[in-house]
């Protein structure tokens, strides 16, 4: 049996948010709105002047801080509650996100996705990652759908940091990365073929045009590159995740990043630059060769992502004996088991990317 959950709609276009009560009018007219305060910067008054020109309130905003835990979830569907809200507005990168959908799950509403930063497909994927309120990853929540509207802005996006842009080009190449080993496995797996052709349409895309975006956008303009590059990030690897046969997906990266939260003091990078590293030691615990592995770091590194261990505060021999150990245990579908492996392979990434930072 396979389970694809999509939004209903995806618009990806500069200057959406100014119309952005347009769309939402046809979903619900009284939504709990939740956002911190940069996102609501990002969005600008125009957002909240479009709600309410098309008939939508744009009072009701519950102010975001911290992790998506099953406290804030809580918190925020009585809010909505007591609100008698008829749909969920997320605004934000994939805290917010994973937030609004989680607690539109609870509530059985709708919620709408609109993401301030290129760095999650969370505005996609029917799941939350749900944390404690330290930043400890608890579980990935399954939701019953994904967004019924995603509202992807360009000139928005863009307006981020770019280290929030880079972190999720990275985190849409682990797409790749991650499916591909199960392609390799179980070739007769058509949902995980699907998924990996999709991943290979975004590492393409990104390659070809992250930084002609990033300059076009610098002068103001947010055409095709642009385009291209959100609907990489947002729709293509949220498109990617969505397609998972039997097996899974035979992956290392990502359950490196969610093991690495337990250990409060190393989330001091973004998912994708965490993830990056995952990737790396995926590679190495593949067996790849020295020379494949450093040109995949060489990929990385143009996106301001070649990183060691060093850099997570990931170095004492008791976290690295805690991460080696937990990965299999907390994600049973990981191929990797031995401690001894994957300790030795998260030591071999770090030489192998202090070795390319040594020659450039």
């Amino acid at each position: 049996m396979i389970s694809i959950k999509t939004p209903k709609t995806y618009m990806n276009e500069a200057g959406i948010v100014s119309r952005a009560g347009e769309y939402i009018s046809k979903i619900g007219k009284n939504p709990l709105i939740i956002a911190g305060e940069k996102a609501k910067k990002a969005v600008g008054d125009e957002f909240f002047a479009s709600l309410e020109k098309s008939g939508v309130s744009a009072k009701n905003v519950g102010g975001f801080s911290g992790y998506p835990s099953q406290r804030q979830f809580d918190s925020y569907a009585e809010k909505a509650r007591a609100l008698n809200a008829d749909v969920l507005i997320g605004i934000g990168g994939g805290r917010v996100l994973d937030t609004a959908k989680a607690t539109a799950d609870i509530l059985g509403l709708p919620v709408v996705a609109v993401p301030t930063v290129a760095a999650t497909c969370a505005a996609w994927a029917a799941i939350s990652i749900q944390y404690d309120d330290e930043g400890g990853f608890v579980k990935v929540r399954q939701n019953k759908d994904s967004a019924r509207l995603v509202l992807a802005d360009p000139k928005v996006i863009f307006s981020a940091p770019e280290r929030y842009l880079f972190s999720g080009v990275v985190d849409t190449f682990a797409k790749f990365y991650e499916i591909r080993p199960t392609v390799e496995f179980f070739p007769e797996d058509v949902p995980s073929a699907i998924a990996l052709n999709a991943s290979e349409i975004a590492f393409e895309n990104l390659e070809r045009d992250t930084f002609k975006a990033v300059f076009d956008s610098k002068n103001g303009v947010y055409g095709e590159a642009a385009k291209n590059v959100v609907d990489a990030v947002v729709y293509l690897a949220g498109f990617a995740g969505s397609f998972k046969g039997e097996h899974g997906h035979y992956s290392f990266a990502h359950p490196f990043y969610h093991t690495s939260t337990r250990l409060h003091h190393t989330n001091v990078k973004l998912h994708g630059e965490k993830v990056a590293f995952g990737i790396v030691t995926q590679l190495v615990l593949e067996g790849k060769s020295d020379s494949e592995v450093l040109e995949a770091i060489k990929i990385f590194s143009r996106y301001g992502n070649a990183h060691v261990l060093e850099d997570f505060a990931l170095t004492s021999e008791k976290d690295l004996d805690f991460i080696s150990e937990q990965v299999p245990e907390i994600f049973d579908y990981v191929p990797y088991k031995e401690k001894s492996a994957i300790k030795g392979a998260l030591l071999k990434a770090d030489s192998l990317t202090k070795k390319f930072r040594g020659q450039k």
